[in-house]
């Protein structure tokens, strides 16, 4: 009797062990009559053993990452603001309140004036600069931008302490972009004669550090990403040479002051005898 009972109860075992190892799983098992209709085996629960909604919602927030949410914050935050500066960079500079640069007013010959002052104090206002690049600049667009781009006009705002040049492009004849750059000059002597020398930068620094060297569209970038202008400038100059020269010779120091008041911005040039320095 007792041997007939251990039997019975090794061969239960044994189809229970069988009905696990079935690599189809319970889904295509066969219910035989009498069985439920899902055999959850011994590592499921019951639908009356599943543990309340409030211990869900635990073992959910238990596999929240904070880290991850985080960076990944952090990545939307950067991809925004690299695409809002990129998006500023291609908006240009509303050049309509530059004395002269839109109007059709007659030029000065301002190498012809300043001949003729022979080394006296001499003053031209923003208009009159303007008018003078307007008529005789000839800018040509040179690199790869050329093959998208080409030169619409070049413009001088004049701000108190340091001018800002302006390189206006037009791109496929309907998007305009602007480049400027800020020019500010300090007097020094070289082998006794006095020279001017020129410094990309002007205005306030950015972020109370970096010296102001110009902008990009709406963006403001510090002095030394604005060297790569440094070889149209001296194209500018070499264009101009005679006016550079009677700068030199008669040793002019310019001093900028900004539009105020309805009044013009105007450069002074004051020869060597007449300044302090």
């Amino acid at each position: 009797m007792g041997l007939v009972m251990l039997e019975n109860k090794r061969r239960t075992t044994e189809r229970r062990a069988g009905r696990r190892e079935s690599p189809w799983g319970s889904l295509l098992s066969p219910v035989k009559e009498g069985e439920p209709m899902h055999d959850y085996g011994s590592d499921e629960l019951a639908p009356e053993q599943f543990p309340p909604q409030q211990e869900d919602t635990e073992r959910v927030l238990g596999r929240f990452n904070v880290w991850s949410v985080l960076s990944t914050l952090l990545f939307l935050l950067f991809i925004g603001s690299l695409a809002y500066v990129v998006v500023q960079m291609w908006r240009p500079q509303d050049l309509s309140d530059i004395a002269g640069y839109q109007d059709r007013g007659n030029p000065r010959d301002l190498t012809l004036a300043l001949k003729n002052a022979d080394g006296a104090e001499i003053s031209f206002s923003e208009g009159e600069i303007n008018r003078y690049l307007r008529d005789t600049c000839r800018m040509r667009q040179g690199g790869i931008f050329s093959l998208i781009a080409h030169e619409h006009g070049l413009a001088v705002r004049l701000h108190d302490g340091y001018a800002e040049l302006i390189i206006d492009r037009v791109i496929n004849a309907q998007i305009h972009q602007t480049t400027a750059v800020n020019l500010s000059f300090a007097r020094e002597h070289l082998h006794g004669r006095p020279q001017l020398r020129v410094d990309l930068r002007g205005g306030a620094p950015l972020l109370n550090s970096l010296p102001h060297g110009g902008k990009i569209g709406q963006v403001g970038l510090p002095q030394r990403y604005m060297e790569m202008l440094r070889p149209a400038l001296h194209s500018l100059k070499e264009s101009y040479a005679e006016f550079v020269s009677l700068v030199q010779q008669h040793g002019y120091y310019p001093e900028f002051t900004r539009s105020r008041n309805g009044a013009e911005g105007r450069v002074r040039l004051i020869p060597v005898r007449g300044s302090s320095y």
